[in-house]
């Protein structure tokens, strides 16, 4: 009993409680509310827990999620599906098996977010704050309730910051390792991993080539015994670059930057009032930000022109948007608030 109210009571223990607190109710009220034969990313993923592979040709490769709640439904399937509301319609067991998962992961994605902060040097407090940002976005709760992969994507990248930050060396390898299965976009950062971390760049070399390795294996293998589709999982990620032209445009639109801020809401107003109270703000700010975070936007903002959904690419970038944020209310704290004499 000593050991476990120990672990309970670990400062990192208590703040993944704390996300998931913040997190459950919304997610689950989201996975009861929400069509999911409306959505083709949810469809996609059911059907790949199902092991239906004849799915889209991008999102068909991202397995490691659908897989994991594949097992838990065939577990505890029978017992989850006792919790669906009477209103939902088809089986709730491995949707619901989703949201458990995706809830625990991003869960874990706040505490990594509240120990980035608290690795620049921002108190208790003040990372708290900016784990708020994460907790109150607006795709948090369809990322934890919804049968999608993107908690995954979100842990890898937060993996990639704090790991080059704090110099985790175990962060990274599993950045290096899952990030190409979770998502391909973690194609734009493993240069991050590659230019800025600690380790060898030899090392780096081997760990690369050896992930490489493994995803085109895997991928070669699954087209090679997965219902063809029309187009190629690679030829599908390519034909993105051509449709640039016309994501640039909703990208600048009033309708893709209004999308793009609905991540943080009133959020926002921390930033916005600093830079209008303090003067000197955007370059103290900047000058708090380390170069890696300099790129990772650009890489972000990369992404983003790839995607028509902007707003989720956008979402990608929380572990900054939070740290920002944080750093914003600390620099307005130190200005207006006295100190306790």
């Amino acid at each position: 009993m000593q050991r476990i109210r120990q672990f309970i009571f670990r400062e990192h223990t208590l703040v993944f409680l704390f996300c998931m607190a913040v997190i459950t109710g919304p997610a689950i009220s989201v996975l009861f509310a929400f069509d999911l034969s409306q959505y083709t990313d949810c469809n996609t993923y059911l059907g790949l827990a199902q092991f239906d592979f004849d799915q889209s040709p991008v999102r068909r490769f991202r397995v490691l999620i659908p897989f994991a709640a594949a097992g838990l439904n065939y577990l505890f399937g029978g017992v989850f599906g006792k919790l669906a509301p009477t209103y939902f319609t088809g089986d709730f067991g491995l949707p619901f098996s989703f949201f458990a998962i995706n809830t625990c992961l991003m869960s874990y994605f706040g505490l990594l977010i509240y120990r980035y902060c608290r690795a620049y040097g921002l108190s208790v407090f003040m990372a708290l704050w900016g784990t708020l940002v994460m907790l109150t976005g607006r795709y948090t709760f369809y990322l934890s309730g919804l049968p999608l992969v993107d908690s995954l994507f979100c842990v890898t990248v937060a993996w990639t910051l704090l790991g080059i930050k704090v110099k985790n060396t175990p962060m990274l390898l599993w950045a290096i390792f899952l990030g190409p299965f979770a998502k391909e976009a973690f194609i734009f950062i493993a240069p991050l991993i590659f230019f800025f971390s600690h380790i060898s760049k030899k090392q780096l070399a081997l760990y690369f080539l050896l992930s490489g390795i493994m995803v085109f294996g895997y991928r070669y293998l699954y087209e090679l015994y997965a219902p063809s589709v029309f187009m190629s999982g690679l030829k599908a990620d390519l034909y993105h670059i051509y449709l640039i032209p016309k994501f640039l445009p909703v990208l600048f639109s009033f309708y893709g930057v209004y999308k793009i801020v609905s991540n943080l809401f009133l959020w926002i107003l921390v930033p916005v009032l600093a830079w209008i109270l303090i003067p000197g703000y955007t370059s103290k700010l900047w000058a708090g930000s380390d170069k890696v975070i300099k790129w990772f936007v650009v890489s972000v903002f990369v992404q983003m022109l790839l995607s028509v959904s902007v707003e989720r690419m956008f979402y990608t970038a929380m572990p900054v948007l939070c740290l920002w944020i944080a750093m914003s209310a600390n620099l307005l704290k130190k200005v207006y608030i006295q100190p306790e004499k």
